[in-house]
Formats: C-alpha cells, structure tokens, sequence
C-alpha cells in the first residue's frame, strides 16, 4: 500500500476522549483508517489539526467496515 500512511488514531466515545486509548493505524482512501486496536478493524476517521492525527468518532459511527462486508478490498476502499 504505498499510498497507505502511518498516523496516531484518537478515539471519542461517550462524548470524551482518552489519550492513553490512542494506537497507531494506517490511513486509507476515503478517511478510513486500519487500525489493530482489539482485533483488526477498518473505521471512517476525521482529520485533525495535526495532519498526523485521526479521530474515530465511536459515538456517531462505530461501523467496523472489515466486519460482515463483502471482499476486504472493498472495506478498505481499494
């Protein structure tokens, strides 16, 4: 994936976010971000002021797309 970037991941849950839940994920095409964190999963993600960080809002859209889809490609927007 040569267009795959490495970045922090922040997670917003519950109206609050908690820095020491942050990982590391790759960003994808279309603001998704692949992320290890608890398993494998595939979030929709929201820049930051820090282009090198991505937030997950786990309050407005939890969807993990890597689960229950169709080819893993299609999840990750390849």
């Amino acid at each position: 994936m040569e267009n795959a970037k490495k970045i922090t991941v922040t997670y917003l849950f519950e109206g609050k976010i908690y820095p020491r839940e942050n990982t590391s994920g790759l960003l994808l095409s279309g603001n998704k971000v692949f992320v290890t964190q608890e398993g494998l999963g595939v979030y929709k993600a929201t820049p930051t002021s820090d282009p090198n960080v991505y937030l997950v809002n786990l309050d407005e859209n939890s969807k993990d797309y890597l689960k229950n889809t169709g080819p893993v490609m299609n999840a990750i927007g390849a």
